[in-house]
Protein backbone atom coordinates (compact mmCIF):
# COMPACT_ATOMS: atom_id res chain seq x y z
CA UNK A 1 0.00 0.00 0.00
CA UNK A 2 0.98 3.37 -1.28
CA UNK A 3 1.95 5.97 1.73
CA UNK A 4 -0.48 8.44 2.72
CA UNK A 5 0.26 12.29 2.35
CA UNK A 6 -1.60 14.88 4.90
CA UNK A 7 -4.24 16.24 3.86
CA UNK A 8 -4.03 19.14 0.80
CA UNK A 9 -7.60 20.54 1.47
CA UNK A 10 -7.97 23.19 4.28
CA UNK A 11 -9.61 22.49 7.39
CA UNK A 12 -13.64 23.18 7.46
CA UNK A 13 -14.36 25.76 9.94
CA UNK A 14 -17.37 24.78 12.34
CA UNK A 15 -20.50 27.20 11.34
CA UNK A 16 -22.45 28.84 13.88
CA UNK A 17 -25.07 26.39 13.49
CA UNK A 18 -23.43 23.50 14.22
CA UNK A 19 -21.67 25.11 17.32
CA UNK A 20 -25.30 26.35 18.17
CA UNK A 21 -26.77 22.66 17.98
CA UNK A 22 -23.40 21.18 19.23
CA UNK A 23 -23.90 23.53 22.43
CA UNK A 24 -27.35 22.24 22.66
CA UNK A 25 -27.47 18.90 22.22
CA UNK A 26 -24.06 17.66 22.67
CA UNK A 27 -23.65 15.80 19.46
CA UNK A 28 -24.37 16.66 15.98
CA UNK A 29 -24.02 14.72 12.30
CA UNK A 30 -22.21 15.47 9.19
CA UNK A 31 -24.27 13.31 7.18
CA UNK A 32 -22.70 11.79 3.50
CA UNK A 33 -19.03 13.26 4.12
CA UNK A 34 -17.03 10.67 1.92
CA UNK A 35 -18.43 9.34 -1.39
CA UNK A 36 -18.84 5.71 -2.40
CA UNK A 37 -15.54 5.82 -4.35
CA UNK A 38 -14.10 7.03 -0.59
CA UNK A 39 -15.83 4.69 1.44
CA UNK A 40 -14.91 1.39 -0.19
CA UNK A 41 -11.08 1.15 0.12
CA UNK A 42 -11.58 2.07 4.12
CA UNK A 43 -14.12 -0.38 4.22
CA UNK A 44 -12.03 -3.28 2.54
CA UNK A 45 -9.27 -2.78 5.16
CA UNK A 46 -12.34 -3.05 7.97
CA UNK A 47 -13.58 -6.29 6.67
CA UNK A 48 -10.27 -7.66 6.15
CA UNK A 49 -9.45 -7.19 10.07
CA UNK A 50 -8.27 -3.76 10.63
CA UNK A 51 -8.91 -3.03 14.99
CA UNK A 52 -7.89 0.61 14.89
CA UNK A 53 -7.58 3.49 12.11
CA UNK A 54 -3.72 4.66 12.80
CA UNK A 55 -2.60 2.71 9.13
CA UNK A 56 -3.19 2.54 6.16
CA UNK A 57 -6.12 4.65 4.14
CA UNK A 58 -7.84 4.39 7.79
CA UNK A 59 -6.30 7.09 9.19
CA UNK A 60 -6.80 9.65 6.89
CA UNK A 61 -9.91 10.14 8.67
CA UNK A 62 -8.25 11.40 12.18
CA UNK A 63 -7.81 14.06 10.68
CA UNK A 64 -9.90 14.65 7.64
CA UNK A 65 -11.15 18.23 6.82
CA UNK A 66 -14.76 17.61 7.58
CA UNK A 67 -13.60 17.58 11.35
CA UNK A 68 -10.66 18.76 11.99
CA UNK A 69 -11.96 22.58 11.63
CA UNK A 70 -14.76 21.29 14.33
CA UNK A 71 -12.20 19.85 16.65
CA UNK A 72 -9.92 22.62 16.58
CA UNK A 73 -13.07 24.64 17.73
CA UNK A 74 -14.17 22.53 20.53
CA UNK A 75 -10.60 21.65 21.86
CA UNK A 76 -8.23 24.72 21.23
CA UNK A 77 -8.29 28.55 21.11
CA UNK A 78 -6.36 30.90 19.16
CA UNK A 79 -2.89 31.23 20.60
CA UNK A 80 -2.16 27.62 20.05
CA UNK A 81 -3.64 27.20 16.52
CA UNK A 82 -1.24 26.47 13.47
CA UNK A 83 -0.71 25.89 10.12
CA UNK A 84 1.80 23.36 10.28
CA UNK A 85 0.51 21.28 13.65
CA UNK A 86 -2.75 20.19 15.17
CA UNK A 87 -4.23 22.19 18.24
CA UNK A 88 -5.57 18.85 19.51
CA UNK A 89 -4.75 15.37 20.20
CA UNK A 90 -6.14 12.22 19.10
CA UNK A 91 -5.50 9.68 22.11
CA UNK A 92 -7.83 6.29 21.20
CA UNK A 93 -9.18 4.79 17.98
CA UNK A 94 -11.04 1.60 17.82
CA UNK A 95 -13.04 -0.42 14.89
CA UNK A 96 -16.72 -2.26 15.04
CA UNK A 97 -18.12 -4.31 12.70
CA UNK A 98 -21.53 -5.59 14.02
CA UNK A 99 -23.54 -8.28 11.93
CA UNK A 100 -27.44 -7.93 12.20
CA UNK A 101 -28.29 -10.12 15.33
CA UNK A 102 -25.02 -8.19 17.52
CA UNK A 103 -25.81 -8.13 21.22
CA UNK A 104 -24.76 -5.20 23.27
CA UNK A 105 -21.65 -5.84 25.25
CA UNK A 106 -22.62 -5.21 29.12
CA UNK A 107 -21.29 -2.13 30.22
CA UNK A 108 -21.79 -0.05 27.45
CA UNK A 109 -25.24 -0.79 27.05
CA UNK A 110 -26.05 1.41 29.61
CA UNK A 111 -26.01 5.20 29.16
CA UNK A 112 -22.07 6.30 30.40
CA UNK A 113 -19.93 9.08 30.32
CA UNK A 114 -15.98 9.73 30.22
CA UNK A 115 -17.17 11.44 34.08
CA UNK A 116 -20.23 13.08 35.32
CA UNK A 117 -20.25 16.28 33.59
CA UNK A 118 -21.84 18.03 37.73
CA UNK A 119 -18.03 17.18 38.86
CA UNK A 120 -15.06 19.68 38.27
CA UNK A 121 -12.70 17.53 35.83
CA UNK A 122 -10.39 17.99 33.09
CA UNK A 123 -12.37 15.97 30.36
CA UNK A 124 -16.18 17.57 31.04
CA UNK A 125 -17.87 19.68 28.67
CA UNK A 126 -17.89 23.88 29.57
CA UNK A 127 -18.09 26.79 27.69
CA UNK A 128 -16.90 30.25 28.82
CA UNK A 129 -16.02 33.27 26.98
CA UNK A 130 -18.57 32.15 24.28
CA UNK A 131 -15.99 29.30 23.08
CA UNK A 132 -16.58 25.69 23.48
CA UNK A 133 -14.37 23.43 25.77
CA UNK A 134 -15.97 19.72 24.41
CA UNK A 135 -13.39 17.97 26.80
CA UNK A 136 -12.93 14.12 25.54
CA UNK A 137 -14.62 14.25 22.32
CA UNK A 138 -15.64 10.92 20.10
CA UNK A 139 -16.25 10.85 16.50
CA UNK A 140 -17.64 8.60 14.59
CA UNK A 141 -17.41 7.16 11.02
CA UNK A 142 -20.30 5.46 9.47
CA UNK A 143 -19.08 3.55 6.68
CA UNK A 144 -22.72 1.71 6.56
CA UNK A 145 -26.15 2.90 6.68
CA UNK A 146 -27.67 3.44 10.13
CA UNK A 147 -31.16 3.42 10.28
CA UNK A 148 -32.93 5.07 13.81
CA UNK A 149 -34.15 2.27 16.57
CA UNK A 150 -32.18 -0.56 14.65
CA UNK A 151 -28.69 -0.66 16.60
CA UNK A 152 -26.87 2.82 16.42
CA UNK A 153 -25.72 4.83 19.02
CA UNK A 154 -28.22 6.69 21.48
CA UNK A 155 -27.07 10.35 23.22
CA UNK A 156 -29.37 11.74 25.99
CA UNK A 157 -29.50 15.30 24.00
CA UNK A 158 -28.18 18.10 26.54
CA UNK A 159 -27.05 15.71 29.28
CA UNK A 160 -23.25 16.97 28.81
CA UNK A 161 -24.67 20.21 31.07
CA UNK A 162 -27.06 18.60 33.44
CA UNK A 163 -26.32 20.36 36.98
CA UNK A 164 -27.82 17.06 38.78
CA UNK A 165 -26.61 13.40 38.82
CA UNK A 166 -28.52 10.88 37.33
CA UNK A 167 -30.48 9.66 40.16
CA UNK A 168 -28.54 7.19 41.42
CA UNK A 169 -26.61 6.58 44.80
CA UNK A 170 -23.31 7.57 43.89
CA UNK A 171 -22.79 11.21 42.81
CA UNK A 172 -19.43 10.23 41.39
CA UNK A 173 -20.88 6.94 38.92
CA UNK A 174 -20.12 8.02 35.41
CA UNK A 175 -22.96 5.74 34.48
CA UNK A 176 -27.31 5.60 34.94
CA UNK A 177 -26.85 2.30 36.66
CA UNK A 178 -29.60 2.04 39.91
CA UNK A 179 -31.13 5.45 38.84
CA UNK A 180 -34.21 5.44 40.30
CA UNK A 181 -35.05 7.12 36.67
CA UNK A 182 -33.71 4.52 34.82
CA UNK A 183 -36.21 3.81 32.53
CA UNK A 184 -37.29 7.23 31.34
CA UNK A 185 -33.72 8.26 30.73
CA UNK A 186 -33.60 5.06 28.41
CA UNK A 187 -36.86 6.01 26.95
CA UNK A 188 -35.58 9.60 26.32
CA UNK A 189 -32.18 9.07 24.46
CA UNK A 190 -32.07 10.07 21.15
CA UNK A 191 -31.50 8.47 17.81
CA UNK A 192 -29.95 9.07 14.47
CA UNK A 193 -30.28 7.54 10.59
CA UNK A 194 -27.85 8.45 8.00
CA UNK A 195 -26.39 7.43 5.04
CA UNK A 196 -22.75 5.58 4.76
CA UNK A 197 -19.96 7.98 4.85
CA UNK A 198 -21.37 10.15 7.60
CA UNK A 199 -19.98 11.24 10.62
CA UNK A 200 -21.04 11.66 14.22
CA UNK A 201 -19.42 14.20 16.63
CA UNK A 202 -20.29 13.93 20.54
CA UNK A 203 -18.23 15.16 23.49
CA UNK A 204 -17.63 11.96 26.06
CA UNK A 205 -19.39 14.06 28.67
CA UNK A 206 -23.00 13.27 27.32
CA UNK A 207 -24.65 10.28 27.97
CA UNK A 208 -24.34 7.85 25.27
CA UNK A 209 -24.80 3.81 24.91
CA UNK A 210 -24.41 0.96 22.31
CA UNK A 211 -27.37 -1.41 21.33
CA UNK A 212 -28.20 -4.23 19.76
CA UNK A 213 -27.24 -4.26 15.92
CA UNK A 214 -30.84 -5.51 14.66
CA UNK A 215 -30.68 -3.90 11.10
CA UNK A 216 -31.39 -6.65 8.46
CA UNK A 217 -29.92 -5.23 5.60
CA UNK A 218 -26.16 -4.41 6.70
CA UNK A 219 -23.61 -4.77 9.58
CA UNK A 220 -22.73 -1.73 11.11
CA UNK A 221 -19.37 -0.51 10.16
CA UNK A 222 -17.59 2.21 12.63
CA UNK A 223 -14.52 3.98 13.17
CA UNK A 224 -14.73 5.41 16.48
CA UNK A 225 -11.98 8.10 17.41
CA UNK A 226 -11.32 9.56 20.24
CA UNK A 227 -9.53 13.68 20.84
CA UNK A 228 -8.70 15.55 23.58
CA UNK A 229 -6.83 19.21 24.38
CA UNK A 230 -3.18 19.60 24.38
CA UNK A 231 -3.15 19.64 28.23
CA UNK A 232 -5.28 16.61 29.52
CA UNK A 233 -5.43 12.84 28.39
CA UNK A 234 -7.87 9.99 29.25
CA UNK A 235 -6.58 7.24 27.60
CA UNK A 236 -3.20 5.41 26.98
CA UNK A 237 -2.15 5.78 23.49
CA UNK A 238 0.14 2.39 23.33
CA UNK A 239 1.01 3.36 20.28
CA UNK A 240 4.87 2.78 18.72
CA UNK A 241 7.27 5.24 17.17
CA UNK A 242 7.67 3.43 14.33
CA UNK A 243 3.73 3.40 13.31
CA UNK A 244 3.41 6.74 14.12
CA UNK A 245 6.47 7.87 12.17
CA UNK A 246 5.30 6.07 9.22
CA UNK A 247 2.26 8.93 9.19
CA UNK A 248 2.92 11.82 7.52
CA UNK A 249 4.30 14.86 9.16
CA UNK A 250 1.61 17.01 10.44
CA UNK A 251 -0.77 13.99 11.51
CA UNK A 252 2.65 12.67 13.48
CA UNK A 253 1.65 16.12 15.87
CA UNK A 254 -2.02 14.25 17.17
CA UNK A 255 -0.07 12.07 19.16
CA UNK A 256 2.70 14.80 20.41
CA UNK A 257 3.08 14.76 24.28
CA UNK A 258 0.23 15.70 26.72
CA UNK A 259 1.95 19.98 27.57
CA UNK A 260 2.17 23.24 26.19
CA UNK A 261 4.25 25.29 28.17
CA UNK A 262 7.00 26.49 25.91
CA UNK A 263 5.06 25.70 22.61
CA UNK A 264 4.73 21.45 21.90
CA UNK A 265 4.03 21.86 17.95
CA UNK A 266 6.28 18.88 16.77
CA UNK A 267 6.24 15.41 17.58
CA UNK A 268 9.14 13.59 18.11
CA UNK A 269 10.45 9.90 19.79
CA UNK A 270 10.96 11.87 23.04
CA UNK A 271 7.50 13.74 22.42
CA UNK A 272 5.18 11.29 21.99
CA UNK A 273 2.06 10.48 24.39
CA UNK A 274 2.21 7.03 26.67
Amino acid sequence: MTATKDHTTAPIPMTDEQKFFFDLHGWIMLPSVLSADEIEPLKKEVYDGAKQSYQGELQTLLDHPAVSGILSEILAEEPYLGEDYYSYRCESSFITVRPPGWEKPQGTSTPHVVRPPQQANAMRYQVAGNKIFSGLTRVVWELEEVKAGLGGTTFLSGSHKAHFNYGGPDPYRPNISESAWEDSLHKTMAEYSCPAGSVIIFTESLLHAANDWTNPDNARCAVFNCYNSLWAQWHRVNLSHEAIEAMPPKRRTLFRGVWELGGNKEYSEDNRAL
